[in-house]
């Protein structure tokens, strides 16, 4: 059998194990998977040679013309150890495979380099101070969104005055006659997609029941979306949220901001749309957004969820049910690129890993990287990558970590090779330094924990050994990566600000600050762009 014929049974095998697990409504049994049998010499020198050649050509393919298309996804909470993590998972759930020789879609990008994510007034960030940076060009207090570093939380009267407030690269995009749109698998108001189009002193303030007495005078972000620009002009949202917008009666929970003014934001967002005859369409499950005409409508709003979407794990795949990353992702990108002649921005969010890793779920994660991973792969094979910029990057880390030493291919959700020498007990291979799980014991004299061999540490729920004992898993404040590839991609180069993103997009599409400050070094490598345009459609295999 050759090596094709062994890796094409070995998927089959895989693919045959995971139906059977799912189809008997069980979870899966940490398990070794195969690791590939022909690591030789010769391999490792060939991969080598590969590489260096793709490096030694990337130092001259500089593309220096102008990105008339940017998409920026945003894994929330991806950083170093998740994505390695969520690499691994993806060839052991997916190939059948060992899982470490694998890649994630982005991870094949020509560019990268990595971002400082601290905050002005926190080592560690949250997710509002750091979508700030890289979506205006300038860092922000923590639990802030779209406003400068004179505004801290909760100052409602100093986030009104609009010569504090950081206009976005969404809102550069639109200045220059761009279509517009963001995908996310939270709320269409939270801390990310807000630092789109809002303006104000507590991520929080979703929807006015939110407000409280530190908020009052201030808008909440709903109404900012639906009535303020850059909010009202955006081309496509689709998200969860229902509840924020005033679309549904269900009974509310802490989780859920349910508006106190009665407004159904998403019936005003309608009207105020066809009353300038624009053709605008709703949806709120995956058949409504299949059964959409993209080349009739002009603006699409989804909310698939009352709060958040569900996890990949849990999520209704039937035409009733939420939409995957991969489909929203899709959706948006026919709807944008009608604008043939401006282009558009898009970002899209796998916002859902980060709240499965504050709830130390190392599986629901990884399944929601995988989904990010399908939803950029689905947006490589679509997109025109001569004029798109995309970026794939992180907004923060998270404190899991992957501790050693299993053998290859050993299950990334199983149990390490080794017996701790202390109290003679084995451990996951995926832990957290706090969280959850701080299942831990005294008797006066030792400390005790559970044995997790003789757990399932492979199913959903399963939450492993956390060293602090904290009720919400916390940020971890290490650098992040962020992938490019197409023009200006290589402005991505070392260790950046991550306020720098928001330059590099603004300076590769000539928008915002770069519109009239846009121009181009005179690049002796142009006789090598027919062969970047090569090496850019190979990336999409």
């Amino acid at each position: 059998m050759d090596a094709s014929s062994r890796g094409k049974g070995v998927t089959w095998l895989a693919t045959t194990w995971v139906l059977l697990v799912a189809l008997a409504g069980q979870p899966a049994v940490a398990q070794v998977y195969p690791v590939p049998k022909l690591e030789d010499m010769a391999h490792w020198h060939q991969l080598g040679a590969n590489d260096l050649q793709d490096a030694m050509f990337a130092a001259t393919m500089h593309d220096w013309s102008i990105a008339k298309n940017v998409v920026l996804f945003v894994g929330d909470g991806l950083g170093i150890t998740p994505s390695v993590a969520g690499r691994i998972y993806k060839g052991q759930r997916r190939d059948g495979t060992a899982g470490e020789e694998g890649y994630l879609a982005w991870e094949r990008f020509p560019n990268m380099g990595l971002m400082k994510t601290y905050v002005l007034d926190q080592q560690v960030p949250d997710s509002a101070a750091t979508a700030t940076a890289y979506l205006t060009g300038a860092k922000a207090n923590m639990y802030t969104l779209g406003v400068d570093h004179t505004v801290s939380q909760d100052q409602c009267l100093a986030s009104l005055d609009p010569a504090k407030w950081r206009s976005s690269v969404l809102k550069w995009a639109q200045d220059a006659g761009k279509n517009t749109g963001f995908v996310t698998t939270t709320r269409l108001t939270h801390a990310t997609p807000a630092a789109l189009y809002a303006h104000t002193a507590n991520r929080d303030w979703e929807c006015d029941a939110n407000m409280g007495s530190l908020g009052h005078g201030c808008r909440d972000i709903a109404k900012q979306l639906v009535e303020d620009t850059p909010g009202r002009n955006i081309n496509v949202v689709l998200a969860g949220g229902r509840y924020v917008m005033g679309a549904t009666k269900g009974v509310g929970t802490k989780w859920n901001c349910v508006r106190g003014d009665g407004r159904n934001l998403t019936q005003e967002w309608l009207r105020a749309k066809r009353a300038h005859g624009h053709h605008a369409r709703y949806v709120t499950n995956t058949q409504d957004l299949l059964d959409t005409d993209y080349a009739t409508t002009d603006y699409l709003m989804g909310l698939f969820a009352d709060n958040h979407m569900d996890f990949e794990a849990d999520r209704d795949r039937g035409p009733m049910g939420q939409p995957s990353l991969a489909n929203m992702t899709r959706s948006a990108i026919k709807m944008l690129s009608k604008n043939i002649h401006k282009g558009f921005f898009l970002m899209v969010e796998g916002g859902r890993i980060d709240h499965a890793l504050h709830e130390t779920q190392p599986r629901r994660a990884l399944e929601d990287v995988v989904a990010l991973d399908d939803a950029v792969a689905e947006a490589l094979s679509t997109l025109d990558l001569d004029n798109t910029l995309v970026i794939v990057t992180a907004d923060h880390s998270h404190v899991m970590t992957i501790n050693g030493y299993s053998q290859r291919g050993n299950d990334i959700l199983g149990v390490s090779d080794v017996v701790a020498d202390v109290d003679q007990m084995t451990y996951t291979t995926l832990m957290f330094t706090n969280g959850h799980a701080y299942n831990y014991t005294w008797n006066g004299v030792n400390v005790t924990r559970p044995d997790p061999a003789k757990q399932n540490t492979t199913e959903l729920g399963y939450k492993p050994l956390a060293a602090v004992p904290v009720s919400y898993e916390t940020h971890g404040g290490e650098d992040v990566a962020a992938y490019a590839i197409g023009p200006m991609s290589h402005l991505l180069h070392r260790v950046h600000e991550q306020s720098y993103l928001a330059h590099v997009m603004g300076f590769a599409s000539c928008i915002g600050p770069y519109k009239d400050n846009c121009e181009r070094p005179k690049s002796h490598f142009s006789r090598f762009l027919p062969r970047a345009k090569s090496f850019r459609r190979k990336i999409r295999l």
